[in-house]
């Protein structure tokens, strides 16, 4: 009960609300009605005393004159009313200006059967009254009914002929119901659209506080023009946005590539949502859900973001621990295994495979201990690492065996790359700061397009040649 009380009382403070705006409009264009009348009298007035003044109908004239005179004075009293007027007292000052207007408007159609015998001037003034005055049903059908009763009755005082009568008694009658008809239908739809209004302004009030009190970081803009209309405190914090920056801004301020925007714009316009979302902007990643609503009549995205930093740096941390071997800290078979893979997948142009093997490893692990034997293959990876490109990949195959992947490079220069390590590992066993040798085998085997190998089969073929030279470092 207490529900529909609430609701009840909204609604009529809806209804007064919108009686209220529509009496202000009214008595706006009473006001220009009145200007256009005082400025269109000087022309009237011309008619009656200098155009019609040989018309030998004195009665007509004197009318029409009086008639125009009224309506001017009507007009200065509006205006000296205007400027009194308070708010409580407008409806009685429309209602009276639109008796007087529908009843001049009448007697002036009544007085022109004593000279022409049309109406047109009454009918003429119900449909702008309606078009022009719409105001509340009740009302309009209580003046436009009081009226026609008293033109009705005066067509029926001068006009003598019985049919003639009955005709404009129809087209009059006529006229009022269309002039209500029309007068009805503008206040509805008046009515409606004001409540409507209302309803969005209400609906923007309940979306920009929930907006605003939402705890994760969100941003609304214009899907066509990108200008930002709302952001809340959360993403001014997140977003580190100053004020000279929010001017300079569009909504798509998170992302890198234009590309991304319009795989963005697709999918909204296919599916009006797009979730999960990751992007990385000024070192912090985030996951945004974009949303396209209707915001103040325009097509406008709603993103929010969920900060993932801390995810992504642990699944980073995670897939880096995943990826590297654990004793060298260059990548472990899997992850060189699916480079290499991926390589061929897209289309593999050249490229050379290094196949090394650490010479002597089992000596050194016999003699010296494992942890020498550990220290060994470290100091191989160093080695290797310097001389090497950052495009190049290093990987650790299993036990001492290791793969470089050479891309874009001759085999000329793979070679000279390899003679480079070579002579630095001697120098380490010059320089005596081991007490075992340092030396590697390896086999270099150039991938041409085309030859449709497998990873396993190429890496095989680098091992064939390895095993060329593998014979030549065994000791004893």
């Amino acid at each position: 009960m207490e529900i529909l009380a609430k609701t009840a009382a909204c609604e009529n403070d809806l209804e007064q609300q919108f009686i209220e705006c529509n009496e202000n409009l009214l008595f706006e264009r009473i006001k220009h009605v009145s200007y256009m009348l005082i400025f269109t009298y000087p022309c009237f007035f011309i008619v009656d005393f200098i155009l019609l003044a040989k018309l030998n109908n004195p009665i007509y004239k004197y009318i029409l004159s009086t008639v125009h005179i009224i309506g001017l004075l009507i007009s200065f009293i509006f205006f000296f009313l205007y400027r009194r007027s308070r708010d409580n007292a407008k409806r009685p000052i429309i209602l009276t200006y639109l008796f007087l207007y529908l009843f001049l408007g009448a007697v002036s159609s009544i007085n022109s059967q004593l000279n022409n015998g049309n109406i047109y001037a009454y009918i003429i003034i119900l449909l702008a009254a309606a078009v022009i005055f719409p105001i509340q049903p009740r009302h309009q059908a209580g003046l436009i009914t009081g009226i026609h009763l008293l033109f009705i009755t005066g067509l029926f005082l001068l006009e003598k002929n019985h049919f003639s009568f009955l005709f404009k008694m129809v087209n009059s009658t006529g006229a009022a119901v269309i002039s209500f008809t029309i007068a009805y239908a503008f206040f509805t739809f008046r009515k409606s659209n004001f409540t409507n209004e209302w309803k969005l302004k209400k609906n923007e009030e309940s979306f920009r506080r929930l907006f605003h009190m939402n705890p994760n970081p969100l941003v609304l803009f214009n899907l066509k023009t990108g200008n930002i209309l709302l952001l809340n405190q959360q993403a001014i914090e997140y977003f580190h946005l100053k004020n000279k920056d929010r001017t300079k801004l569009d909504g798509w301020f998170m992302l890198t590539t234009p590309e991304e925007k319009q795989t963005i714009v697709k999918s909204l316009e296919e599916h009006q949502s797009l979730k999960n979302y990751m992007v990385k902007h000024k070192q912090k990643w985030s996951m945004l859900n974009f949303e396209l609503v209707n915001y103040l009549g325009e097509r406008c995205v709603l993103i929010g973001s969920t900060d993932i930093t801390d995810l992504k740096e642990t699944e980073e941390e995670l897939y880096h621990h995943a990826s590297l071997d654990p004793l060298t800290g260059v990548l472990n078979r899997r992850r060189g295994m699916e480079i290499l893979s991926q390589h061929l997948m897209d289309g593999a142009s050249e490229f050379i495979v290094c196949y090394i093997d650490i010479n002597n490893l089992k000596m050194v692990n016999d003699r010296y201990g494992h942890s020498a034997g550990d220290d060994l293959i470290n100091a191989c990876c160093q080695t290797i690492k310097i001389h090497i490109r950052e495009k190049d990949v290093l990987f650790r195959l299993g036990g001492d065996e290791f793969i470089i992947l050479f891309f874009e490079q001759q085999m000329d220069v793979a070679q000279a790359i390899w003679s480079s390590i070579q002579s630095d590992f001697q120098n380490v066993v010059i320089t005596g700061e081991r007490p075992y040798p340092i030396s590697a085998s390896h086999g270099l085997y150039q991938y041409k397009p085309g030859t449709n190998f497998s990873p396993e089969e190429i890496l095989e073929l680098a091992d064939q040649e390895m095993y060329k030279e593998k014979s030549k470092h065994r000791i004893n």
